[in-house]
């Protein structure tokens, strides 16, 4: 059997060691989230630089057609309003193909033969 100092003894340097692995963890991730604090204060210096800079003009897509909805489209001929939302369907799909002919053409990249119309 071991005297009693000995536990007291082993479980202090247990406790202890615990608390240095306990602080020096806490210091670590102090110094990590320093770390990621000045690396946001950075990254956002650098969007509001490039976001200040005088005479940037930002070109927005055309804002799409708005076909009768809600009450107006409850309450109005059912066949006038299938043909304007058909009507609408297709003006979005050729959109989206003349965006992606121009996409790809930007790119340098193969267009597609259905979207050329080719066949």
């Amino acid at each position: 059997m071991l005297p009693w100092w000995f536990w007291v003894l082993l479980w202090t340097v247990l406790v202890l060691a615990t608390l240095l692995v306990a602080v020096l963890a806490g210091f670590r991730l102090f110094k990590r989230g320093m770390a990621v604090v000045e690396g946001l204060g950075d990254a956002a210096d650098h969007i509001s630089a490039g976001l200040s800079q005088p005479g940037t003009v930002v070109e927005y897509a055309q804002n799409p057609r708005r076909y009768p909805h809600g009450t107006d489209a409850t309450h109005a001929d059912p066949e006038k309003i299938r043909k304007l939302r058909d009507k609408g369907k297709a003006e979005r799909i050729e959109a989206r193909r003349l965006r992606r002919i121009a996409r790809r053409s930007e790119r340098g990249q193969a267009q597609n033969m259905r979207d050329l119309r080719l066949f």
